[in-house]
């Protein structure tokens, strides 16, 4: 936003003043550097319940927030019942529908991320190949 106002004396003396002010919305970007496509889930990751995704999902995020950003994992297809997520701050167990990765910092600036997964499989699921089950977001953190 850019405010400004004018004011002027007469055409003799000349002058004037403004003031202008701008407001910067926080913004966050994520890049996908490398990601699962599929999920491949054996027999034995089916007698065992749950499946370690060899391939990390690499990401890059920037932003402009002094506080941090979020990171929303949301599940696409209920092919788990809950995850571990390593390679954040702290590993984060979330449920069925995915959730929230609030990560805070001092300053803006660019992080590179490698997450690893562990999925819980759902009751019943048969031993297959399952297009990837979730999406990652990022989004910026308010000012406290």
């Amino acid at each position: 936003m850019i405010a400004g106002s004018f004011a002027a004396a007469n055409a003799r003396d000349a002058r004037v003043s403004f003031t202008v002010s701008a407001t910067v919305n926080p913004v966050a970007r994520i890049e996908t550097q490398s990601a699962p496509a599929e999920l491949v889930v054996t027999a034995a990751d089916v007698r065992r319940g749950y499946i370690d995704v060899e391939q990390p999902t690499a990401l890059t995020v920037s932003g402009n927030s002094a506080s941090g950003f979020a990171i929303d994992l949301t599940t696409l297809t209920p092919v788990f019942t809950s995850m571990i997520v390593h390679g954040l701050d702290t590993e984060f167990s979330l449920g069925p529908d995915g959730g929230t990765v609030v990560q805070r910092w001092q300053s803006p600036h660019v992080v590179n991320l490698s997450l690893q997964f562990r999925l819980v499989l759902a009751p019943g699921l048969a031993a297959g190949r399952y297009p990837w089950p979730m999406r990652v977001a990022v989004r910026p953190l308010e000012a406290l």
